[in-house]
């Protein structure tokens, strides 16, 4: 039997650490699987697994990490963190990941739908014209929001518009062969 030994990289605990202030917390994990054990995501698909995931960022697996579809599975829930005997937080750790893996390129086509609808109205989920419709044969007030233009400004200060339209050129160019739309 050959055994595979992996080179452990700690760059990418520093790099957390940086990036978050809890971030320095990871380095208290012993993977005692506690946080996957009461996780409401695991116990229906196995491919999240909070464990796992926690023993790629200690081991720096990084590349590999932003770019699992399976972080994004993540319903942010805090129970993780909550049971943690080590005080690992987890779920911060987690955002973390997210958010390097949106910038480098790995973010889902449903959240990309859903900022477009932010930047656009300034709603996370806009009514349907049929819920328009009803509310008004109700009685029921028209559902205000900031104004769009205010909102689609702090996003664009944030980097948030900039960077959800270079996901959406990716995606469309990915569609089209490489070829410009």
């Amino acid at each position: 039997m050959v055994e595979t030994y992996h080179e452990i990289n700690t760059r990418f605990r520093k790099e957390l650490a940086e990036l978050h202030e809890e971030g320095e917390t990871i380095n208290f994990c012993y993977q005692c699987a506690t946080c996957s054990g009461i996780c409401p995501v695991f116990r229906y698909n196995s491919k999240y697994n909070p464990r796992r995931l926690i023993e790629g960022m200690l081991t720096g697996k990084k590349d590999e990490l932003i770019h699992d579809p399976n972080i994004w599975l993540c319903t942010v829930c805090h129970n993780c963190t909550e049971v943690c005997p080590q005080g690992v937080r987890v779920s911060e750790l987690l955002a973390t990941l997210r958010n390097l893996a949106t910038k480098a390129g790995n973010f889902p086509e449903h959240l990309r739908a859903e900022a477009k609808v932010l930047i656009e109205t300034g709603l996370v989920n806009a009514p349907s014209k049929a819920t328009i419709s009803r509310r008004a044969k109700m009685g029921l007030p028209e559902l205000k929001t900031a104004d769009p233009a205010e909102i689609r400004a702090l996003l664009e200060h944030l980097g948030f518009v900039k960077l959800t339209a270079k996901e959406e050129k990716a995606v469309k160019e990915e569609s089209s062969g490489g070829k410009q739309q």
